[in-house]
């Protein structure tokens, strides 16, 4: 049975191990890293497990778009094994659900996989100019509204930048 709750704690050290075999050492070093300076959104932080086993897991921040709060989706990792399975589809679902129940914030950003992200509503964040801190593969960047006309409200080129910067 495949359970999904909050990260706490005692997942800290499974999820660094789920990171490591997903993203490989490399992964401090990519741009995305340089928003997540801050503590990440407790309850939108959330693993999910099959008989007890962590399989996935999910982790939102709150970032700068301009003047307005946003949340950064990710990162999402999956044991490499398992992938394609819909361990990763069930737990963004889920994740997305919770960030919309809140009503905090009008937009999701992704820096992802171009042709994952899009099955949850997201869209390419390439008409909006995004100033982005470091390097990042345009495509790379997508939009989900949270709240309708979030995105036409948008006005380019946007700077993204960490919450306490």
């Amino acid at each position: 049975m495949v359970e999904i709750s909050k990260q706490t704690s005692a997942d800290d050290a499974a999820i660094e191990t789920l990171m490591g075999e997903a993203f490989g050492p490399a992964r401090y070093s990519r741009s995305v890293w340089l928003l997540r300076s801050g503590p990440p959104i407790a309850d939108l932080c959330l693993v999910l497990r099959e008989s007890g086993t962590m399989l996935a897991s999910l982790r939102f921040w709150e970032v700068q778009l301009e003047q307005q709060a946003v949340l950064l989706l990710g990162p999402l990792a999956v044991q490499p094994d398992l992938r394609g399975q819909g361990y990763g589809q069930q737990i963004v679902i889920e994740g997305l659900a919770r960030a919309e129940a809140m009503g905090k914030w009008p937009l999701v950003l992704v820096s992802g996989e171009p042709e994952y992200y899009p099955k949850f509503g997201f869209v390419p964040a390439t008409p909006y100019k995004l100033d982005w801190p470091g390097f990042v593969e345009p495509e790379r960047l997508q939009f989900l509204e949270l709240q309708q006309g979030a995105l036409e409200a948008l006005r380019p080129p946007l700077r993204v930048r960490a919450a306490n910067a």
